[in-house]
């Protein structure tokens, strides 16, 4: 349960001593990636898109490309409101690590972060994807960088529908498809400074690095649909989806935020380097309450293909929720018969999925039927008053 992002980094002048040595501004450029989540009850889906890249991560390392079909592609309809900045700190033992932010940019659908590094050398890079949902993170060494570092989250958003996930291995290539020593547990990468001299006025160069991710939150995967005999009558409009979290069935508030604590320690065999990942209610959160999953342009339900969308939370505090869905009515004259209909579903997990506890990497797939009560009885007002029913 990981994903992986590809950053280039192409150094830019700088500023110059008395010595001739110069500080570069290094602008990363990131094309972040990500693997499927392990859906409840079954195993790990097989890949079946194909890839246009020289490098494939999921032949090499079982990791998926960003907007695989696996991944972020099956909810399209959210694919322009899930939050992108990735928050990175470059550690070095007995230095102050470097701390950044990666920034998507819709004019060129490129991550990038401007930074000065001072010297060609190794650097331990640790982080998170997205910076949006947190409020503040910190970083601390195990004995050494090297070794692994512990990682502070603090004021996450307790419900989302971002994907909120750790580094867990970073790797310098030599370009852009070649990563040098890419692995699950290693995240030591080699960054070159490249000077500027009377020989290179242009002080051009470029590095790229590779970094691979795991899932820190749990996902509900809503797949709607309409019945397709109501299809014929009325048309269903989907406008907006949020969902709330409680403790129990007896609807408990819980924090709006949380804490998290990361212990990441390296290893040299390829398995994960997360040792323990620790969740707390941040004390100064108010209680949550429903957090917009989707909100934007009307989405047509139809009865053969699902319309996907995705929630996240976190993992291990609570099985019970609520998604309130938003949507209009129309005839099939495309007369909009009701406007901001509102209706509500309940979603516990324990007694769908027989589970206690959900895990980090772990979706649960909750199919939603629009349909009418009794369909050949109802009356024309009828039509336009659907029920929103749990399907699965």
């Amino acid at each position: 349960m990981g994903g992986m992002g590809l950053m280039s980094l192409l150094a830019l002048t700088g500023c110059s001593d008395d010595s001739g040595e110069y500080r570069q501004a290094v602008t990363f450029e990131a094309q972040p990636c990500a693997t499927g989540f392990m859906e409840e009850g079954d195993v790990r889906h097989a890949r079946t898109a194909g890839t246009t890249r020289a490098w494939d991560p999921t032949t090499s390392l079982g990791y998926y490309l960003y907007n695989d079909i696996h991944v972020l592609g099956l909810f399209e309809e959210q694919t322009d409101l899930f939050y992108k900045s990735i928050d990175v700190f470059f550690t070095r033992d007995s230095k102050a690590p470097l701390h950044g932010t990666f920034s998507y940019k819709t004019t060129d659908s490129k991550w990038k972060l401007d930074m000065d590094i001072e010297d060609t050398d190794d650097y331990y890079v640790y982080g998170y994807i997205p910076k949006e949902v947190v409020s503040s993170a910190d970083i601390n060494g195990n004995s050494t960088y090297s070794e692994g570092a512990e990682l502070t989250l603090t004021g996450i958003k307790t419900v989302t529908h971002s994907d909120l996930c750790v580094i867990v291995g970073a790797s310098e290539g030599t370009d852009e498809n070649s990563p040098a020593h890419l692995s699950t547990g290693q995240f030591k990468v080699n960054a070159n400074r490249v000077q500027r001299q009377s020989a290179n006025p242009s002080g051009s160069g470029s590095n790229y690095i590779y970094l691979l991710f795991d899932h820190l939150y749990s996902a509900l995967a809503f797949n709607f649909t309409i019945d397709a005999t109501y299809h014929e009558l009325r048309t269903i409009k989907l406008t907006k989806l949020e969902l709330i979290g409680y403790a129990n069935a007896n609807e408990t508030n819980i924090k709006a935020k949380y804490n998290a604590t990361i212990k990441l320690k390296s290893t040299t065999d390829g398995t994960s380097p997360i040792k323990e990942v620790t969740f707390s209610p941040d004390p100064n959160s108010d209680d949550l309450a429903f957090e917009p999953i989707y909100t934007g342009d009307e989405v047509e339900l139809n009865p053969v293909t699902p319309t996907k969308f995705m929630g996240c939370f976190v993992p291990g505090q609570n099985t019970y929720f609520k998604l309130r869905s938003t949507y209009d009515v129309y005839d099939k004259n495309g007369n909009l018969i009701r406007k901001g209909c509102e209706a509500e579903n309940t979603i516990n997990l324990t007694k769908m999925f027989d589970t206690s506890v959900a895990l980090r990497g772990q979706m649960f797939k909750i199919t939603i039927k629009v349909i009418p009560t009794y369909l050949y009885m109802l009356s024309e007002p009828d039509l336009d008053n659907p029920s929103l029913t749990i399907d699965n």
